[in-house]
């Protein structure tokens, strides 16, 4: 499947902005992205939102076998 990361994410932790994995769900490829850049995992909980295929994802469990994409991008705080 293809991951999206998006700024500053790219550039902070994995030097590209696409890679290919195969995560079964969102906490599978948060530990994958960890795996790569080590410290990530421990930044997302609060600074990142997952799009799979288009739409924002908060449950961290769904199966994602079926899934094309994934797109990492930061939470937008507002008020």
């Amino acid at each position: 499947m293809r991951v999206v990361v998006m700024p500053p994410f790219d550039k902070e932790f994995f030097g590209t902005d696409r890679l290919d994995l195969a995560p079964h769900n969102l906490f599978d490829l948060t530990e994958k992205l960890d795996a790569l850049a080590p410290g990530f995992a421990a930044i997302a909980r609060p600074r990142v939102h997952y799009a799979v295929d288009g739409e924002l994802e908060t449950d961290w469990t769904r199966d994602l076998s079926q899934a094309r994409e994934v797109i990492v991008l930061p939470r937008v705080g507002g008020g």
